[in-house]
């Protein structure tokens, strides 16, 4: 077995929602005070068991968190060894783990710091993690508004913040035939509409350049500062130019924008997210070890001056 794992680590925001004035990792301080043990801190949802495995108090601010979910009874499937010549691979059942104990369904690791939410997961959805932390505020009988918020990912307020710090990359922009021509015939003057002259080019060379069916080739044209690249090639400048005009005046564009460090950037959201190489733990990584990559994820973040609340 790999004695370390690369985990992706992944940054959202809890996002109030008719609830001002409440602070995430503030409720999540009051309610382990409330909830003094491990069996006090489970939750129960569709059978499975979600458990506040650990909690550590940092010093300078936020509260490390080790969630996990077992299905209390149920039976792990096991892959056998191929044999030679084999044409089929028939699935077995393990043996049950040991008494009063059960197969782990997934685990979370989570660093709160204010309202800023670090996050490296095995098999544990964001839904699953904020509904927890929800029945948990629940149980320990806080305000019932403390449960009015959801993890989102960063606003799109911060989208040229990024753009600004990281610099960009690449851009891929993506459309369809119909899409495109529409939006390039009613802005030619957006830097765009370069996508809308492509496609007239595909749909020429495909003898159909009258064809507005909305049902047509999709095209996409991607943009890169790599000279090496047989995409279309731009300077440093004019790229992060041409994103930042993308940012601000969308026009239904669907576009990726990746900065430098793999950061993207979608019409909707930013994923902000890095890669962290950490110590194996049976079919999850080790607790100490992730934590501190976790921390180490959000002052990267806070020093880029990314973060909302930085």
């Amino acid at each position: 077995m790999a004695s370390t794992r690369e985990k992706v680590l992944s940054y959202r925001r809890a996002e109030w929602i008719d609830a001002p004035g409440f602070v995430l990792e503030t409720c999540v301080r009051d309610a382990i005070k409330t909830l003094k043990d491990v069996a006090d801190r489970t939750v129960w949802r569709s059978g499975q068991v979600v458990h506040l495995a650990r909690v550590k108090s940092v010093p300078k601010g936020g509260v490390l968190l080790h969630i996990t979910a077992d299905t209390p009874g149920e039976s792990a499937s096991v892959v056998p060894q191929i044999k030679k010549g084999s044409e089929e691979l028939h699935l077995k059942t393990a043996k049950a783990p040991l008494p009063g104990e059960e197969w782990l369904d997934g685990d979370a690791f989570v660093f709160i710091k204010g309202d800023d939410v670090c996050l490296c997961t095995t098999s544990l959805r964001d839904a699953s993690i904020s509904y927890f932390l929800q029945m948990l505020f629940d149980k320990a009988k806080l305000n019932k508004d403390a449960k009015k918020f959801i993890l989102a990912k960063i606003a799109n307020t911060s989208k040229l913040k990024l753009l600004h710090q990281r610099g960009v990359k690449e851009i891929e922009i993506r459309a369809t035939t119909y899409d495109a021509t529409a939006r390039y015939l009613k802005r030619k003057s957006h830097v765009v509409g370069a996508i809308g002259e492509a496609i007239k080019a595909v749909k020429a060379f495909l003898g159909r350049q009258n064809d507005a069916n909305a049902d047509g080739l999709r095209v996409a044209l991607t943009i890169k500062t790599d000279g090496r690249s047989k995409a279309l090639t731009i300077g440093e400048k004019e790229i992060k130019k041409l994103a930042a005009d993308i940012v601000q005046n969308p026009d239904d564009e669907d576009y990726v924008i990746v900065t430098n460090d793999g950061q993207k950037i979608t019409p909707s959201e930013i994923f902000m997210k890095s890669v962290a190489t950490i110590k194996s733990d049976g079919k999850t990584v080790n607790c100490d070890h992730a934590w501190a990559e976790l921390q180490k994820f959000h002052g990267m973040l806070d020093d880029s001056g990314i973060l909302e609340g930085g």
